[in-house]
């Protein structure tokens, strides 16, 4: 996959709060075999219709999630009407999410490499790039400014694309993660934090909030990640490192994440000096068996569970208030310039 250099070369993005606040960002996407993110594969759109009980919950909280929309979830008129309705009440954002495999044009090779999209010929990754964006035009009436590469694959031709498309905030990186056994991007050598980023305008990078604690530090990051290869791993040598919690990667999300653990996460995050906070997870894991989070209906029971109480932790607790993610660069100082 390509280097993905505009995104190297980030500038750090500074916020001016004495306050954490937190950004809620769905994927609403379409219900797939996650083993299968090919041209042709079965999906449904289901699960969205979900969003109705997940809005209640931030309602109580006062956050205004943002839905990043695939191209099945704009074609489904229930979806875009029950998510419209939000939009016009100011209780939900909205922007896309390029998943390449049920995206038009078609005809790209049936290989899972291209369901990122970094890996798609230019030519073809702006031309989903923008049936993607036009659609969303035509169900919303605005263009689309916030955006996530599905699968977090984005490279250094998508960085150029969503600068010369209008976009303004990405949400593509998946610190301290590698995908490249699928032939995916290698974003492990990133650590959780926004910043700046594009030659001639300046977009905000949101990352996946994501990061390798515990009490190891340096050391235990850098064992974490490099007994974290296939041969290791089926040893178990990096579940020791979580175990006794020398070492473990913790997203800030209820997938597979328990509360104690993203209350860890945080509390090293703040003390690092963080203070922007995205909260993500995926629209399947609102329904029973749609995505390996939730298999079964106790599975779906936990998952509102930490849902709430990590919403709770974070206002009552942490003294934090939620924000959209699209309100987050007026939260931060203006970037520095650009490197000549």
């Amino acid at each position: 996959m390509t280097t993905v250099s505009p995104l190297h070369a980030g500038r750090r993005a500074l916020a001016r709060l004495d306050h954490p606040v937190c950004a809620v960002v769905i994927d609403a996407e379409e219900d797939f075999d996650w083993l299968t993110p090919v041209e042709d594969t079965a999906f449904t759109t289901t699960c969205l219709h979900q969003l109705r009980d997940a809005q209640t919950i931030f309602a109580a909280y006062g956050a205004v999630p943002a839905y990043l929309l695939t191209y099945p979830a704009l074609e489904d008129d229930d979806v875009v009407r029950l998510i419209r309705r939000q939009v016009e009440r100011e209780q939900c954002i909205v922007g896309v999410q390029l998943h390449t495999w049920v995206t038009p044009p078609f005809g790209a090779a049936r290989e899972v490499r291209f369901s990122y999209s970094g890996n798609l010929d230019p030519g073809v990754e702006e031309q989903k790039l923008c049936t993607l964006k036009q659609k969303f035009i035509t169900c919303f009436g605005f263009a689309p400014t916030v955006f996530r590469a599905g699968r977090y694959g984005i490279s250094a031709q998508t960085a150029i694309l969503l600068e010369k498309h209008g976009f303004s905030i990405d949400t593509s990186l998946a610190p301290r993660t590698s995908f490249t056994r699928e032939g995916g991007p290698d974003h492990s050598g990133f650590d959780y934090r926004l910043f700046w980023f594009g030659e001639r305008r300046d977009l905000l990078e949101v990352p996946l909030c994501r990061s390798i604690v515990g009490w190891g530090g340096e050391l235990g990051r850098f064992l974490y990640q490099a007994l974290s290869g296939p041969r290791m791993t089926r040893l178990r040598v990096p579940s020791l490192l979580t175990r006794s919690r020398c070492a473990e990667r913790i997203t800030l999300s209820p997938e597979g994440n328990d509360g104690s653990a993203m209350r860890r996460l945080l509390r090293h995050l703040l003390r690092r000096g963080e203070r922007v906070f995205p909260l993500s997870f995926h629209s399947s894991s609102l329904a029973v068996g749609r995505n390996p989070y939730v298999q079964t209906r106790a599975d779906l029971h936990y998952f509102y569970d930490r849902l709430s109480a990590l919403l709770d932790y974070f206002a009552s607790d942490l003294s934090g208030r939620f924000v959209a993610i699209s309100d987050v660069p007026n939260l931060l100082d203006a970037p520095p310039a650009r490197q000549t």
